[in-house]
């Protein structure tokens, strides 16, 4: 599942048991297949708001997922205990990441018999 910066829910994958691994999930996904065939429509890079810089969308994964042009992951923790720049890229990748956390609480919220277990 993919989830944009608005909590709207753009890619939806089911394609796995819920027990799985997320990264082994998505190298298995068609999600995958299509950001590699240059088929996923990602939009084209566009300026940080209020400024000339430009840069490419991407999507956010956490420390299980390959690094890609088109994949972020965190630094591995024992990088950042000495390098600042670091600490704070995984703090603002995970606050980011959080993003996806909230979209689903939301969904949760309007379908609460997500949250049944005995489903």
């Amino acid at each position: 599942i993919i989830v944009d910066a608005r909590y709207m829910f753009v890619a939806i994958d089911v394609g796995s048991y819920g027990r799985e691994e997320n990264a082994r999930i998505f190298s298995k996904s068609v999600i995958k297949r299509k950001i590699n065939n240059g088929n996923f429509n990602i939009p084209s890079p566009s300026n940080i708001p209020d400024t000339n810089i430009i840069q490419p969308h991407v999507i956010l994964g956490d420390e299980a997922f390959s690094l890609t042009k088109t994949m972020m992951k965190p630094y591995p923790q024992n990088q950042t205990t000495h390098d600042e720049t670091k600490a704070v890229y995984n703090y603002r990748h995970s606050r980011a990441r959080g993003t996806s956390e909230n979209a689903f609480g939301i969904l949760c919220q309007y379908f609460r018999i997500v949250n049944n277990p005995e489903i």
